[in-house]
């Protein structure tokens, strides 16, 4: 038995989930970039090569949550034990 209703699922499906997926992703790559004064694409690849956008899709139910200063420095976490340098 899923632990998704079929009501749940629908709407994570639907186009109005996905987009709010991807707006978040670009704000916190976004954020993250500033953060750590760096050009948006040098983040998105930095946060690739060392599993950060992994960890950011597959957690998205609880980063979104989180304020974008703990979702960077999360990310931050996730990449170093991946073997990110900042």
């Amino acid at each position: 038995m899923s632990a998704i209703s079929e009501e749940d699922r629908k709407i994570l499906d639907s186009g109005t989930d996905r987009m709010n997926r991807i707006r978040f992703m670009n704000f916190i790559i976004s954020e993250f970039a500033l953060g750590f004064k760096m050009k948006q694409p040098k983040a998105f690849k930095y946060l690739n090569d060392y599993g950060g956008l992994k960890f950011l899709i597959d957690n998205y139910e609880y980063l979104h949550t989180q304020s974008e200063y703990n979702t960077a420095m999360t990310l931050l976490h996730v990449c170093r034990r991946n073997g990110g340098w900042l």
